[in-house]
C-alpha cells in the first residue's frame, strides 16, 4: 500500500494521505481501548512527523477504556520487511513517548501499575521488531458513559430514566417485555444492544474495582446494586436480532446498512488475504478465505428477502397536514397585503401545527429518531417534533403497521419457505 502511495506521487499529496492514516490509526486505538481490546498496529511507511502526531493526538492522552490495554506497534523487521520501515523508527518513537511522559519498562504489561510505559521487543521467530505501549486509561469513563449515554431521542434525559438503565435494572422477564414493546425493529434492537454493551462494560469495571478492594462512590454503588442479569439480557437481544435477520425482517434501509457494513469487512479481508499471501502464511490465508466466504453468504442471505415496510398508522394524515402547512407558509411568505380569504386560511395554521406536533410526538418506541432514516419511507421519515415524552412512558405499544414491500407477499411463520441463514448472520458487523 505504501509503495502504491509513494510511486510518482507529489510529496504534498503523500503527506496529506499518510497524515490521514496516522489520524485514522489514532481513532482506531481509541475505539479499541473503549472496547477493552489490546491490538497490533503496523507502522509501515510512517515518518517521524506522523509518529509525533500519533503520540500527541492519541497516546499522550488519557484514553477512555473498558480495561487496561496495550498497543503493539510493528516498527521494523528483517530483510523482507526492512524497506517498509524507517530505520530510526525506534529512536523517533521512544523520544516522542518520553516527551509525553512515558517511561521505559522492560517488564511492562497491561495493568494499572504500568500505565504510561513502553517496552521494546525483537521477535526472532517472526523476525519483526515491536514497541509495546501502555497508555494511561480512565476506566471510570465506561461507567459515566453508561449512566449518561445519549438516548438517541428515546424520550428524556439520560441516566436512571434512560431505556438502557431501565433495561439493566429490571428482571429478565420484564426486559423481554420492554424489548417487545419498545424496539419493534432490527435497528432499534441494535441501538439498544449497543447501549447495553456499554452498561455491561460499566458493570465489569465496577466488579474489577471491588476485586481490587477499591471503594465505590454512592452513585457507582447504586448503579452496581441495580444491575440484574445483564449478560442474559444481552444474549436474549442477540438472539432476537438473529431471528430477525434469519426471517428477513429488515427494511430496505436496514438491508442496505448491513450489506454496506459487510462490504467494508470484505474489503478489509481482501487486504488481509493479500498480506498473508505475500508473507507466505498459508494457514492464515485459508482461515481468512473461509471467513470471507461466510461473509459473502451472509450478504446473499440478507439480499434474498424482500424488505418489509414500517408505516405509521397516522402517516396519511401527517402527509396531508404537511402539504396544507406548506401551502399556508407559501401564502404567508409571498409578501404584500393579504386578501380576506388568505387571512382566513392562515387562521388555521396554529391548529395545523399543533396537530402535526401531536402526531409526531406520539410514542413510537425507543431510538426512533436515531433509526428513522433506515426505518421509514421518505414521506414518513421527517424529523420528529421537539416535544419529548419520558422514556418510561414507552411501554404502551409502538403504533406502527408492518407490511411487505411492494412487489411480493411475505411468507409467514418461522420457516417462511426460505432457507435458513447462518447461525449468527451479523457476527462480522462488530458491536455497532
Amino acid at each position: 500500500i505504501f509503495a502504491r502511495l509513494t510511486t510518482g506521487a507529489p510529496a504534498a499529496s503523500i503527506d496529506r494521505t499518510l497524515a490521514k492514516m496516522a489520524s485514522k490509526l489514532g481513532d482506531e486505538i481509541k475505539d479499541n481501548a473503549l472496547s477493552g481490546l489490546s491490538e497490533q498496529y503496523d507502522l509501515a511507511g510512517f515518518s517521524p512527523g506522523w509518529i509525533q502526531d500519533l503520540v500527541t493526538g492519541c497516546l499522550s492522552q488519557t484514553l477512555s477504556a473498558k480495561t487496561y490495554v496495550g498497543c503493539k506497534f510493528v516498527i521494523g523487521g528483517g530483510k523482507k520487511a526492512r524497506g517498509k520501515y524507517d530505520p530510526d523508527m525506534l529512536k523517533y518513537f521512544t523520544e516522542a513517548l518520553r516527551g509525553a511522559g512515558f517511561e521505559d519498562d522492560r517488564g511492562a504489561s497491561a495493568c494499572k501499575e504500568c500505565m504510561g510505559t513502553y517496552k521494546y521487543q525483537h521477535d526472532t521467530d517472526q523476525d519483526l521488531k515491536y514497541l509495546h505501549v501502555f497508555p494511561k486509561v480512565d476506566l471510570s469513563a465506561a461507567a459515566a458513559e453508561a449512566a449518561g449515554a445519549d438516548t438517541g431521542g428515546a424520550g428524556g434525559d439520560a441516566g436512571p430514566n434512560s431505556p438502557e438503565y431501565q433495561c439493566v435494572a429490571c428482571t429478565l422477564e420484564e426486559f423481554q417485555d420492554l424489548v417487545a414493546m419498545n424496539t419493534p425493529s432490527f435497528s432499534q434492537k441494535r441501538a439498544l444492544l449497543k447501549r447495553m454493551k456499554v452498561m455491561q462494560s460499566a458493570l465489569e469495571m465496577l466488579e474489577s474495582m471491588l476485586c481490587d478492594q477499591q471503594t465505590l462512590t454512592e452513585q457507582e454503588q447504586e448503579m452496581y446494586d441495580s444491575m440484574v442479569d445483564v449478560n442474559a439480557k444481552i444474549e436474549h437481544l442477540n438472539k432476537e436480532l438473529e431471528k430477525m435477520v434469519a426471517k428477513g425482517r429488515l427494511t430496505k434501509g436496514e438491508q442496505k446498512q448491513m450489506v454496506d457494513d459487510l462490504a467494508k469487512k470484505l474489503e478489509e479481508m481482501d487486504v488481509a488475504i493479500a498480506t498473508a499471501d505475500a508473507e507466505g502464511k498459508a494457514k492464515k490465508r485459508d482461515a481468512l478465505e473461509a471467513a470471507k466466504k461466510k461473509a459473502e453468504e451472509k450478504v446473499a442471505h440478507i439480499s434474498e428477502f424482500k424488505p418489509i415496510v414500517y408505516t405509521m398508522a397516522n402517516e396519511k394524515e401527517l402527509n396531508d397536514l404537511r402539504k396544507e402547512l406548506a401551502a399556508l407558509e407559501k401564502i404567508e411568505n409571498k409578501g404584500g397585503l393579504l386578501k380576506g380569504d388568505d387571512l382566513a386560511k392562515l387562521a388555521k395554521k396554529p391548529n395545523i401545527e399543533k396537530r402535526i406536533a401531536d402526531l409526531e410526538g406520539e410514542d413510537k418506541g425507543w431510538f426512533e429518531d436515531e433509526c428513522r432514516d433506515v426505518l421509514f419511507t421518505p414521506a414518513a421519515a421527517k424529523p420528529a417534533a421537539a416535544k419529548k415524552k419520558p422514556a418510561a412512558a414507552a411501554g404502551g405499544g409502538n403504533g406502527w403497521l408492518v407490511k411487505a414491500a411492494k412487489g411480493g407477499a411475505r411468507p409467514s411463520g418461522a420457516g417462511g419457505g426460505k432457507a435458513k441463514g447462518p447461525a449468527n448472520p451479523f457476527a462480522l458487523l462488530g458491536d455497532d
